[in-house]
Parts: C-alpha cells; structure tokens; sequence
C-alpha cells in the first residue's frame, strides 16, 4: 500500500496526546473539567478520522481500526449521537474484514457502544417536552413555559451527556430565545468547541455575535471569517452580510455596508440551494440601497423572491429585520434534535 507515512504517524501522535490531556482532565473531577474531557476527545477523534483518510492506499484492517478508535473516543466524549454515525461506518467497513478479526476488533468498543446508546435512549424516553418538538419544523416553542420545559430536558441530557454538540445547540437557541443572550452565548461556545467544523454553529456564531456582543468584541469574532468567506459556505456568508448589517445600526459604518455587500456577493458564488441564494440576494439588494443613500424597503424582498415573507412580517418591521428573522429561524430549526434524538 502507498501511504503518506509523515503525516499519519504525525497525526496519531497528536491524537495520543490529546487522550492524555482529556484523562488528566477526567481526574480532576467537575462538571467543566468534564466537558474540557469532552472537548479533548473529539478532537482526538476528528485527528483519527484524519489521519486514516490521508492514507493514499489503506487495507480494510487499518480503517477498520481507525473507524473503532474515533467511536471509541466519541462514546468516552459522551457524544452518542456522533457515536451512532461512527458505529455505523465501523459496521460497514467490518465487511471488508475476516468475520473472526472484525470480531476480536470489535471486543471492546462494541459492549461499550451499546451501553452508550442504551443509557442515551433511556434519557431522551423520559424526557417529554424533547419527543414533542421531534419533527415540529421549529425548536423553539412558542411560549415560555413551553421553553422552560424543553430547556430542563435538555439540560437532563447534558447532565449525562455534555459531549453531545447537537443539545449545547439547543441550549443556546432555547436560552436566546428566552432572553438570557450571555447564557446562550456561552452554550453556542461550547457547541462549537465539540464541532467546530459544523457550518451551522460557526454561521449563527457570527450573527450572535454582532447581537450579543460589544461592538470591538463582535468585529474580532467577525474578523475570524473575514479573510476566508469565498470557501466559508453560503450560510456562513450570509450570517456574516445580516451581522454586519445590524452592526451598522448601533455604529454606522460604510465600511460594514461594503463588507456585507462583499459577503453576500461571495455567498452567492456558493449558493447551492434556491432559499440560500434567495436570502443572499435580499441582503446584496439591502446592501446596495444603503451604499446608494436610499433606505431598504420591502421591494427588495419581492425582487430578491422572497414576497410571501412580506406578507406574513409585521407592519413596522425593516426589509432587514424580516430577512433577518426568517434566516435565523431556518438556520437555527429542530433538525439538530431531530438528527440526535
């Protein structure tokens, strides 16, 4: 086999360490010295999945084992619905291995998964408010008592879990929705410390934090993607185009004006789906009113193909505020509960 030797053996390095910190952290006992285990561990597993699909030519065997290692590591980071996706590419990759070898591989993680997945289960079943938003189209109910409930189930499931990325997500959609925006700050950091190559989490991190956030201190969050947004997905672009735009009105700026046309323009480019590049559209037309000395009005949601959202917006509400609105709501839905319970 051809195998780019450097770099994997450099990467199983990296993820040796990375265990050492997290069970040196594991002794030290506490909640947040928990979840920094937590933390540790998932990186540990993206450098395993790393390092084996940097191998230009790998047998079945070493995948085989690679795939066991980053479950492994995501069971012990208590993330069981990161755990199942792992497992399940464990099981099909076993095919490719001798019935007795897959077997002996398997002695240890399998036990370890299915207690993993077992106590997941128990958790979620006892949790009511969490199967009653499972395929409602929106994670965040309409009422605070609502709300209240579901963030307790939540937090049940973090209590045991507080590797699962997908329910810090939910805390922090649920916290900011109830008002308590330095509370879901924090619970959006941690979603992205555990996944931080997921393009949802990083997308409404830019537009919270130009919401939550000091003016300096939400310029140096958005300075982050600033130099990278023609690669940053369509989500990310247009999060940072609205962050910008709302920035502009606690400290107008043309500058802000120009960097969101520039991120609108560069989201476009990458837009794959019609209500991604719909949404992008609205905010380069926004962008441009504003550059041209004209306030935005609803025509540029009507041009942009988004007039059934006039319709339904509030009578006060800004061309800005609607699309704002409609983009958090779509970006920030159930389908993370969804996928994990």
């Amino acid at each position: 086999m051809t195998l780019s030797t450097d770099s994997y053996e450099l990467d199983l390095a990296t993820s040796g360490k990375l265990k050492l910190r997290a069970t040196a952290r594991l002794a030290e006992g506490g909640e947040e010295a928990a979840f920094e285990a937590c933390v540790l561990l998932h990186d540990a597993a993206r450098v395993e999945r790393r390092a084996v699909d940097g191998l230009l030519a790998a047998p079945a065997t070493t995948r085989l084992a690679a795939s066991i290692e980053e479950c492994w590591l995501l069971v012990e980071g208590r993330d069981p619905p990161r755990a199942a996706d792992a497992w399940g590419r464990v099981l099909r990759e076993k095919e490719a291995v001798a019935p007795d070898a897959a077997s002996a591989m398997l002695e240890r993680l399998g036990p370890a998964y299915e207690k993993s997945a077992r106590a997941f289960k128990k958790v979620v079943a006892e949790c009511a408010s969490l199967r009653h938003v499972r395929g409602a189209g929106a994670l965040v109910p309409a009422t605070a008592r609502e709300r209240e409930a579901l963030l307790g189930d939540v937090h049940r499931v973090l209590e045991v879990f507080p590797g699962s990325a997908s329910f810090w997500w939910a805390s922090y959609r649920l916290r900011d929705a109830g008002g308590d925006a330095n509370a879901g700050w924090d619970a959006l950091q941690r979603a992205r410390r555990l996944d931080p190559e997921n393009r949802r989490f990083e997308a409404m991190a830019i537009f919270a934090a130009a919401r939550t956030l000091a003016p300096r201190a939400a310029d140096d969050e958005l300075g982050r993607v600033r130099g990278s947004l023609d690669v940053a997905g369509p989500e990310v672009c247009l999060m940072y185009a609205l962050a910008e735009l709302g920035l502009t009105k606690r400290s107008p700026d043309r500058g802000r004006v120009e960097r969101a046309l520039d991120a609108a323009s560069a989201g476009l480019v990458q837009a794959r789906t019609e209500v991604v590049r719909k949404n992008l559209k609205a905010a380069q037309l926004i962008a441009l009113s504003l550059l041209a000395g004209r306030e935005p009005t609803v025509d540029v949601l009507y041009v942009a193909g988004l007039g059934q959202l006039v319709t339904m917006a509030p009578p006060r509400q800004s061309p800005l505020e609607v699309l704002t609105d409609f983009a958090t709501e779509r970006l920030g839905g159930a389908s993370a509960l969804d996928e994990a319970a």
